[in-house]
């Protein structure tokens, strides 16, 4: 039987950000099937994704096999780095295999640095052109992720790849997890602390997150999950602190799991539009 979600890995970066997904065990709670297309060929030997597909091939062998990977999805994830070859190749062919039978579609891309060549740029504009009309879409500038490692007097950009794999895995979990796949242009944070509102309040500063997302969404979804079960106060009162930065016409949804994994923390996860 076909998986009704395929999670396309393109790269480097997203064949390690489906090593995380499949070490937490991910495709054993949903109906999920990992694909990973990239060129370099010691990453795609060592994958341990159902499917992987080589791109130093001919081109209509590529098309065709991407095409027959990615048949009877009903959504499709791709998780990449915008400025690279390989999401260059493949994502023009996802795009299409999505327009032809009309798939859902969730991206989670990264913009190159500044620190990266111009040629790397170019292919993050040149890609992009292809995402327009997704379900919904996370474009996140590499920047963002320097904010995560402050402390940190140097980062090399390897070390920089390595924080947006983890960001995003986490990304896709959750949305996985909400299981609503429209939200547009959007963005996404998160947080774990001892307290609700203290987990909602780093989630709500989380560096994917810009200053005003929440002061101009038109939807939004807040998560907790926590070992034990929260009181209807510490919800009530997370949502209130959400509720406040909203505009007063924004459609707001909040849910609250036990997951025994998390122990006495607290897991917070917000998701939004943006303008």
């Amino acid at each position: 039987m076909d998986n009704d979600i395929k999670i396309v890995g393109i790269g480097e970066g997203g064949a390690k950000i489906i090593n995380k997904l499949i070490q937490a065990g991910v495709d054993k709670k949903k109906s999920v099937e990992f694909i990973a297309i990239g060129n370099d060929e010691n990453i795609m030997l060592t994958s341990p994704a159902r499917k992987n597909i080589f791109l130093n091939r001919d081109l209509t062998i590529i098309y065709k096999s991407i095409f027959e990977a990615l048949e009877g999805a009903k959504v499709i994830f791709i998780v990449a780095g915008l400025a690279g070859n390989a999401a260059k190749s493949a994502i023009p062919i996802i795009m299409s295999y999505a327009k032809t039978y009309n798939t859902l579609t969730v991206v989670f891309v990264c913009k190159p640095s500044v620190l990266e060549n111009s040629t790397r740029k170019i292919n993050s504009e040149y890609t992009m052109n292809y995402l327009r009309e997704v379900n919904t879409l996370f474009v996140v500038p590499a920047e963002k992720f320097f904010v995560l490692r402050i402390n940190q007097p140097q980062i090399s950009l390897q070390e920089l790849f390595e924080v947006a794999d983890e960001v995003f895995c986490q990304g896709v979990k959750i949305l996985l997890d909400l299981n609503d796949f429209k939200f547009g242009n959007a963005a996404f944070g998160y947080g774990e602390a001892t307290n609700a509102i203290e987990a909602i309040k780093i989630a709500a500063k989380f560096p994917t997150l810009e200053e005003n997302d929440l002061k101009t969404a038109k939807k939004v979804f807040l998560g907790l999950k926590s070992g034990k079960l929260l009181t209807l106060s510490s919800i009530d009162a997370a949502n209130k602190f959400i509720k406040a930065q909203l505009p007063p016409e924004a459609e707001f949804n909040s849910r609250a799991d036990v997951v025994p994994l998390f122990g006495e923390k607290i897991f917070a996860s917000i998701i939004c539009t943006r303008k």
